[in-house]
């Protein structure tokens, strides 16, 4: 996608542009020399406990992480992780862009996403760092663009119309379990192509059965790193869900690696990712290993639908309240001529809900200044796109749901940043957008969106990401039984 550094309704202000506007000169030619950066360890943050802030993440995390920076500005220091330590939050741009776009040997995303590792293992791309990731991404990107892109959109079209044809009319039910298991539909064909493995509806079960433990307070432990002791007292704690969904786990993986043999019996080489990852060598020239590629393919099934789920989810959550925006939306729909609203109303979502609201920690290697501030090697970055797409500095009304600041405005490269950003970019942004634009075009086409409760839905956390509270609980009726009444 291109993205420009304009940002969006002016999104750019805040850094000379209205001092400039007004006629003035935007550089302080008086200003004082800047001064020494201050230690990291010297920023602001909260002295509660790290199982209470981890606490109050979980279950307010739009309001934990706001306040926060009420409290304290723009560069703050959290601990929400077990055993306590902190986590630097940057929501500025300026300091998100030199983020990332830091050497790939002074930042790195390998440590970063631990809470997932119960699902993915260690060694698949989101774990690479410097030129392994630089490799691993390099061979596995034609599965994402190109002809095999074009593939994916024509099976997300034809899948939209099957999926939602099928969902609950004429009652009120949470719309976010019938998403998500569109997105896996998706990604099987990412990972698959036009060549399902046989077991897939067995398969897509347990996936979407597994990841329902994301919706428990448990998820977010390091289940890796706890002793077999530990492990095992969790596990007799039923109300966890821990050992519900390692049993689930165990049998999804039997099933993947049972996929995988498959694929390579088959001798079939194509442009879907495991394809790619069959074709993958190390520098001595052995093959990946099946846990290797179990792992990028838990990767994706996790990272791939969650995400884009929980976008989809949200715009539903918008739209079922806002009767004039829904009516333009459908008429554009209807027309079929362009998708420019569409489009914008896309963007605004993920700008107002950014699918992951905190990018993927990064880890300092190497010192490193960031907007006045001394990063050392060991400490963690976490930057906030949440946060940052709530500041008037940069938008205008920020926590109004406008599609209007995005209609002939591309997005700004460090001002929405839903995808991360740099080298670390997710490779399926592009499937992501055709998603999100397929289910809302198809939604509306088929039905009216009714909002039981017209009350503004809260935020909760599903492991990385955050959804809507209700699960976006919303009542469908059929548009054309509909009309055929009147």
């Amino acid at each position: 996608m291109d993205l420009s550094n304009t940002g969006p309704g002016g999104g750019e202000a805040g850094h000379g542009a209205d001092a400039a506007a007004a006629g003035q000169c935007p550089v302080a030619h008086g200003a004082p020399a800047p001064q020494a950066a201050i230690p990291a360890t010297e920023l602001p943050g909260s002295k509660t406990h790290a199982v209470f802030q981890l606490l109050n993440y979980w279950t307010r995390p739009q309001s934990f992480i706001e306040k926060a920076r009420k409290q304290h500005g723009p560069r703050f220091q959290v601990s929400i992780r077990l055993p306590p330590r902190a986590v630097y939050v940057l929501t500025d741009p300026e300091d998100i862009k030199a983020a990332f776009t830091a050497p790939a040997d002074v930042l790195h995303t390998g440590n970063g996403s631990a809470t997932i590792e119960k699902y993915t293992g260690q060694s698949g791309l989101a774990w690479l760092d410097e030129d392994a990731h630089r490799i691993r991404r390099k061979l596995m990107m034609p599965s994402y663009h190109g002809p095999a892109l074009d593939r994916i959109a024509t099976a997300i079209t034809e899948m939209s119309k099957e999926d939602v044809a099928t969902w609950p009319r004429g009652q009120a039910v949470p719309l976010h379990p019938h998403i998500h298991r569109f997105t896996l539909h998706v990604i099987r064909e990412v990972i698959y192509g036009g060549r399902p493995p046989a077991k897939w509806d067995q398969l897509l079960d347990l996936l979407q059965e597994m990841m329902r433990f994301n919706n428990s307070m448990a998820s977010p432990m390091l289940l890796h790193k706890m002793s077999p002791r530990g492990v095992k007292i969790l596990r007799a704690v039923k109300w966890t869900g821990v050992d519900r969904f390692l049993k689930l786990r165990e049998q999804a993986d039997a099933l993947v690696m049972e996929t995988i043999e498959d694929h390579r019996a088959s001798n079939f080489r194509g442009d879907d990712l495991l394809s790619v990852l069959l074709s993958i060598t190390h520098e001595d020239g052995s093959p990946l290993t099946k846990g290797e590629i179990r792992d990028e393919m838990m990767t994706i099934f996790l990272a791939g639908t969650e995400t884009t789920a929980a976008a989809i989810a949200w715009a539903f959550v918008y739209l079922s309240r806002d009767k004039q925006m829904l009516d333009r939306l459908r008429a554009e729909i209807d027309r079929g001529e362009d998708d420019a609203y569409l489009t914008a109303v896309v963007n605004e979502v993920l700008r107002v809900r950014p699918s992951i609201p905190n990018i993927i920690v990064r880890e300092v290697k190497k010192p490193i200044v960031i907007g006045g501030v001394q990063y050392e090697p060991g400490q963690h970055l976490w930057i906030s796109a949440f946060l940052m797409n709530r500041d008037p500095e940069v938008y205008e009304d920020p926590d109004a749901f406008r599609p209007e600041r995005f209609l002939n405005t591309k997005p700004g490269m460090y001002t929405w940043i839903p995808f991360g950003g740099g080298r670390i970019r997710c490779l399926g942004d592009k499937i992501a957008l055709l998603e999100m634009k397929a289910m809302i075009r198809e939604v509306l086409t088929q039905y009216e969106l009714i909002a039981t409760d017209p009350a503004p839905v809260k935020a909760r956390s599903r492991i990385v990401v955050n959804v809507p509270a209700d699960f976006a609980r919303i009542e469908l009726r059929d548009r054309v039984r509909e009309a055929a009444m009147v």
